[in-house]
């Protein structure tokens, strides 16, 4: 007797391939709410090929790893393997060669996954830990497998969101189980340093002062300054400009405004403070970033 999970499988495979010769990935996903599951070697290459920013968050399971085995997030080279699993949030931006490579990319709508972390109050899911890449154990996979094809045949068939995201959040609910027991989790040097990071991933470009941070976190600057530099090597200054110098190389890749749009939205009220500020950080100004950049492709 078939296995109605595997059949459903079988269907599915038809029916992405079909969305994929009239539709791209952004018209697929144009509704208010979706969790939808794209297999890596049907997603047309334009998708990765080139830097993209998305509003939603993408969990990436690679599963075996045959061609290029290098995946660029946020402008940092990652070595990726088979069975590996990254949590990729809106806004980052990435670039990969799938070519050869196979996998699953889940796509969750924001609203959907608020909801699911809500219940789970996951430190992992909030992004305390950016894009730890996991390799579960034999058990983990197991699971995930069943909940992947659960959600492969939903896909396929009524297509029920309140079922997906139940499907989804057991997923999500293994990986994070799993990342409790590995060593980035036990080994974390201060809870705070999360907690920072995130406060500046939010407020970076309005708020550049160590006081402004201090006071969310309630403690004064030196020892916030003094938690910043055991965890991290550097201080609360050098991570807000280390994160300017990223939103900036991010838009400049993605070829959506001019730089001088780019200083006005990163809070630069001076175009030429703007490149003043890059080229002290960079060594280069952003026209030189920029062509660099192109010619990379030439």
């Amino acid at each position: 007797m078939t296995n109605p999970l595997f059949q459903g499988y079988l269907f599915y495979n038809e029916h992405i391939k079909t969305l994929r010769k009239n539709n791209t990935i952004q018209e697929i996903l144009a509704k208010d709410h979706f969790i939808e599951i794209f297999r890596l070697e049907d997603i047309d290459e334009t998708v990765f090929n080139n830097y993209q920013r998305y509003d939603f968050y993408q969990l990436i399971w690679f599963t075996k790893i045959s061609g290029n085995d290098r995946y660029f997030l946020d402008f940092n080279e990652h070595l990726i393997y088979n069975n590996q699993i990254v949590l990729v949030f809106p806004g980052q931006i990435d670039k990969l060669d799938i070519e050869g490579n196979e996998g699953f990319l889940f796509a969750i709508h924001p609203d959907n996954f608020f909801r699911i972390n809500q219940r789970m109050n996951s430190a992992y899911l909030n992004g305390y830990f950016s894009n730890i890449f996991i390799s579960p154990d034999a058990e983990t996979t197991e699971l995930l497998e069943v909940f992947k094809d659960l959600l492969l045949q939903e896909s396929n068939s009524l297509n029920r969101i309140l079922l997906k995201e139940i499907y989804i959040e057991a997923f999500l609910f293994h990986i994070v189980d799993f990342f409790k027991k590995t060593d980035a989790y036990k080994n974390q040097v201060d809870f705070q340093i999360p907690q920072l990071m995130k406060l500046i991933d939010a407020n970076f470009i309005h708020h550049r002062e160590t006081d402004f941070y201090a006071q969310q976190m309630n403690i004064s600057c030196k020892k916030l300054n003094i938690i910043s530099v055991k965890g991290t090597g550097k201080t609360v200054k050098q991570h807000l400009q280390e994160r300017l110098v990223l939103e900036t190389k991010k838009e400049i890749r993605l070829k959506e405004k001019n730089l001088k749009e780019i200083s006005f939205a990163l809070g630069f009220e001076d175009p030429a403070y703007f490149t003043r500020f890059f080229k002290k950080q960079t060594g280069i100004t952003p026209v030189e970033f920029r062509e660099n950049e192109e010619n990379k492709f030439k």
